[in-house]
């Protein structure tokens, strides 16, 4: 039996955070041996020291006689360079992306300007989602949790085609909206951009989907208005 986007959308989610545990325990291993090696480098440099202050002492005990050295005045201490000034590292730019239902439009913000703009498809029908499965995208204020691989997704739509590859494009922007598994992503059928055609999600082209990317990140902004 084929799998749901859902499931996949889970499943890709389960991996990424297997891997992200993998990642932190290499870490945490990785700096257990740098830590050991700093501990035996410094014991090492502390009994050299040791040996270099008893070697002084014996010379101290059995001096012998230096030649006089003509002692010279001091030159005074050049005056310290002044600190430079540090300049404030550059913020990075914040984008938020706007979501027009009634004119399938994406907008993306710089400081409340539209900087870009795509056409999109929502769902197939109007208002509020109120449920799972009601063919609604739903409206508001919502935040970018994950962005996932969707190229190998596929999804029976129920219209007889059976399971369709390629159904969410190459990439799956999931929000957080209260609904499990609603995101932007892409699309096998570029011609329903523009109509309301989704199961709540909001769809765009292919190429284009890659072109918001640079403007997307894990915590981005995204309002969805009627």
């Amino acid at each position: 039996m084929s799998k749901s986007y859902r499931d996949q959308f889970k499943e890709e989610s389960a991996r990424r955070r297997r891997r992200q545990q993998k990642q932190i325990a290499a870490v945490i291993i990785l700096i257990g041996v740098l830590v050991s090696g700093a501990l035996w480098y410094l014991e090492g440099l502390s009994k050299e020291r040791q040996a270099t202050q008893q070697t002084m002492q014996t010379q101290t005990a059995t001096p012998t006689e230096q030649p006089k050295q003509e002692v010279k005045p001091e030159k005074p201490a050049s005056e310290p360079a002044k600190e430079e000034q540090k300049q404030p590292a550059a913020a990075k730019t914040v984008y938020t992306i706007l979501i027009d239902k009634s004119d399938y439009k994406l907008y993306v913000l710089k400081d409340n300007e539209v900087v870009k703009q795509w056409g999109v498809a929502v769902g197939a029908k109007p208002g509020q989602k109120q449920r799972a499965g009601d063919m609604t995208t739903p409206t508001g204020k919502f935040e970018v949790d994950e962005i996932l691989d969707a190229s190998y997704w596929t999804h029976d739509f129920g219209d007889g085609k059976g399971e369709i590859k390629g159904a969410y494009g190459p990439k799956f922007i999931s929000l957080v909206t209260g609904w499990d598994g609603i995101g932007i992503h892409g699309t096998h059928a570029p011609e329903s951009i523009g109509t309301m055609a989704s199961e709540g999600c909001v769809r765009m082209r292919n190429d284009e989907l890659l072109e918001l990317l640079p403007y997307v990140q894990v915590g981005s902004k995204v309002t969805i208005r009627e």
